[in-house]
């Protein structure tokens, strides 16, 4: 099967395809789309135009499609059930989230994932997204000609870059698993970000912070009172933070305080991101790790170090999966990250399944019968008519087949009882089988006494050895003394006075015999004094 990411973000529309066979997956296809009119703030018509060129260019129909959801409209919580079975925990979660939703349950989608047992009991990631959201999301997809499959948040996504997704959820023992430092994750993108919690090799807490690169453009822009498209090329290859400003000049500076002034609320986000991880999931972040584009601004590691008080680095996760499990993935680059984990979604088995909100009304229906009536509609209405056809067809042979039956059995019964010669009205059929067993057996014996009649008799074989055999009248040179006939082979014993005769006996039998072939045989007769016996035996014609 083949799976597809599609990540729609501010500035481009990013796209993975994977192709799995059995428990191998391969990278196949990667591509970005850049969307156009970056200083309009309502860009549906570039992305519905996007998406109908990568319905073209990936075969969206037979793949399974993933797409994301903002998470700005998901709510996220880590809890625990007493229970394993996955439908009584999807049934559970209306009535554990209803508190942390601000709106009712009719207008609310409900998922989760199991990230692993404890005993007897489930330790879950439940999520809440508002259906309204997922109504929009699905209906631009469907105008864009794509009908996407799975509509996943961005933190199912994220997860799949973190923990084994190929593998079902594990048991746990909390007093023999090994505690792994956490770490806080930071996907910067152009419009807004992710900050997440990885714990123990899971992602167990994630949010939205509507704080984005762009807002580093926009500042540079007012600094150096350039236009904001012409800003936004240059991140992040050439903004920077400075560290020290000890050797800057006045341009250095004055670009290093246009990026720390718009970093200043997302680190005031991330300071509150980090508090809220530790006092509500009990996490205690040791580290940072930012990823995306935007995140490789020079220096900005160094710069949340300092801020945070806690070791950063700009990493891309895509390097860290097992190659093992996923080809060509050392390619791809960091801008792919969500993609990339949304492809992987769909990749996920039915022991450990996707998060989806595309539920209830939503839920993708099967369309392939429409598809095949669409295509073979006519055919099969024709098909229909000529079988119906066929039926009556069938119906009438086998009537007009049963009355032709009928009236033949009647005009050979009469003709049968007027050969037959039988009067009375009752038995005829047993008398008419009678009368066919007696003629039957007449013309059998007829039909032997004519092969009897092409069959030559033995005494015609006797009259023609004696013609043949050369003349004994006056000589007595030789006397045939056994002259046996078995079927088609003739068996001749004697006896003679010297071999010359018993070879002239021979050369006279060659004319009688089938292809002129005569064998010589030992002689059973009894041996007389001065005498020589003599055995020949060949193949003739019975029949003539």
């Amino acid at each position: 099967m083949r799976s597809l990411g599609i990540d729609i973000g501010r500035y481009s529309i990013k796209v993975v395809e994977i192709l799995a066979n059995n428990r191998s997956y391969e990278i196949t296809n990667a591509k970005e789309y850049k969307i156009l009119n970056l200083e309009t703030s309502n860009q549906e018509i570039d992305i519905l135009q996007t998406l109908n060129t990568i319905s073209k260019e990936f075969d969206t129909e037979t793949a399974k499609v993933t797409c994301s959801i903002r998470q700005q409209y998901v709510s996220t919580r880590k809890l625990f059930f007493p229970f394993k079975e996955r439908v009584k925990i999807h049934k559970s979660l209306a009535f554990e989230l209803e508190d942390d939703m601000p709106l009712s349950v009719e207008k609310s989608i409900y998922d989760s994932k199991i990230i692993k047992y404890h005993a007897k009991t489930a330790e879950v990631i439940a999520m809440a997204c508002v259906a309204e959201e997922v109504e929009r999301t699905l209906d631009i997809f469907e105008r864009g000609h794509i009908d996407p499959d799975i509509i996943t948040p961005e933190f199912a996504a994220l997860a799949n870059l973190y923990e084994k997704w190929y593998k079902s959820p594990e048991e746990v023992n909390q007093e023999e698993a090994e505690k792994q430092p956490d770490r806080l994750i930071v996907h910067i993108g152009h419009s807004k970000s992710f900050v997440g919690v990885v714990s123990n090799g899971f992602l167990i807490w994630g949010r939205s912070i509507m704080w984005g690169i762009e807002r580093v453009a926009s500042s540079i822009s007012k600094s150096f009172q350039v236009p904001f498209t012409t800003a936004l090329d240059m991140m992040p290859s050439k903004a920077f933070v400075l560290l020290s400003t000890s050797g800057a000049n006045k341009d250095q500076i004055k670009m290093s305080d246009a990026v720390t002034e718009a970093l200043q609320p997302l680190i005031q986000d991330l300071r509150l991101s980090m508090m809220l991880a530790n006092t509500e999931y009990g996490a205690n972040i040791e580290q940072i790790e930012m990823i995306g584009g935007p995140a490789h601004v020079k220096n900005l590691a160094g710069f949340f170090t300092q801020e945070l008080e806690r070791p950063t680095n700009v990493v891309n996760p895509i390097k860290s999966l097992s190659g093992q499990h996923m080809k060509n993935h050392e390619r791809l680059a960091d801008v792919f990250v969500v993609s990339l984990g949304l492809a992987i979604e769909g990749l996920r088995r039915p022991l450990n399944p996707p998060v989806n909100f595309r539920q209830g009304e939503m839920a993708k229906k099967n369309l392939s019968f429409e598809k095949f009536w669409e295509k073979w509609g006519y055919t099969t209405k024709i098909v229909t008519a000529a079988y119906i056809i066929f039926c009556i067809y069938g119906v009438a042979y086998d009537s007009i087949a049963t009355q032709l039956e009928l009236a033949s059995y009647d005009v050979m019964t009469t003709q049968a009882t007027k050969i037959a010669k039988i009067k009375t009205r009752t038995g005829i059929e047993s008398k008419i089988r009678s009368y066919i067993r007696k003629n039957k057996k007449k013309a059998e014996l007829v039909s032997v006494y004519d092969q009897l009649e092409e069959i030559n008799s033995p005494l015609k074989f006797v009259n023609d050895v004696s013609q043949t055999l050369p003349s004994n009248k006056d000589t007595k040179a030789y006397e045939i003394r056994r002259f046996v006939v078995d079927n088609m082979k003739v068996n001749i014993q004697g006896v003679a006075t010297d071999a010359k005769t018993i070879e002239k006996i021979n050369r006279s039998l060659k004319g009688l015999a089938a292809g002129g072939k005569i064998k010589a045989v030992p002689a059973v007769i009894q041996k007389e004094e001065g005498r020589q016996v003599f055995g020949f035996e060949f193949q003739v014609k019975r029949k003539n």
